[in-house]
């Protein structure tokens, strides 16, 4: 930076968790208490890399006048925020996900859950920066480019979490639509070391 100083605070080292539950504002996606979806049950096991990207369409109008065209408003039209993530434990849990399945004993009954969506808690924690967790209310999970079978390599397959609105009427719970209602796209907590 020229001409400022940088504060090395400020500066975060981590990996991700992510925890998926097949229920839209499952209570246990708030992290209040004992009642977490953060267990091995909902766990999507070892994340090699996660991202986080909002993606936003603007629609720019423009005043003519004089022979000089200039832009005097800018709105947006479409707004979303995608977890991008990639996973290698090739588990039948994250198996029946990625191949957006019914998952039955050990047995995958394959494109039978092609829309599964549900909630989600993604946690950074780390011991350089600050810790992080997402709390989405309301997302669809999907596979997100190919599963890697390379022979000589860990298999490693994508992922993302396209977060959705939460609205009324998706939970019964008065308690927890109050709660997501007011962050519909999910919340952000930093916490300091």
């Amino acid at each position: 930076m020229a001409g400022g100083t940088i504060n090395t605070e400020n500066l975060t080292i981590g990996g991700a968790k992510l925890y998926f539950c097949s229920t839209i504002a499952d209570p246990r996606c708030l992290p209040l208490g004992n009642a977490s979806i953060q267990t091995t049950t909902y766990s999507l096991g070892n994340i090699v890399t996660s991202e986080i990207t909002p993606e936003v369409t603007y629609v720019d109008h423009f005043t003519s006048s004089n022979g000089k065209r200039v832009k005097d408003k800018t709105a947006a039209v479409t707004s979303m925020i995608r977890v991008g993530f990639t996973f290698d434990e090739m588990n039948p849990s994250n198996l029946s996900k990625f191949f957006m399945g019914n998952l039955v004993g050990s047995d995958i009954q394959v494109l039978q859950n092609t829309l599964d969506e549900g909630c989600a808690n993604l946690v950074v924690k780390t011991d350089i920066g600050q810790d992080l967790t997402y709390v989405i209310p309301k997302c669809a999970i999907r596979p997100d480019g190919a599963l890697n079978l390379a022979d000589e390599a860990w298999h490693q397959a994508g992922m993302v979490l396209e977060c959705l609105e939460y609205q009324s009427g998706n939970q019964s719970n008065a308690t927890v639509n109050a709660t997501f209602l007011i962050s519909p796209f999910g919340r952000i907590s930093v916490m300091d070391l």
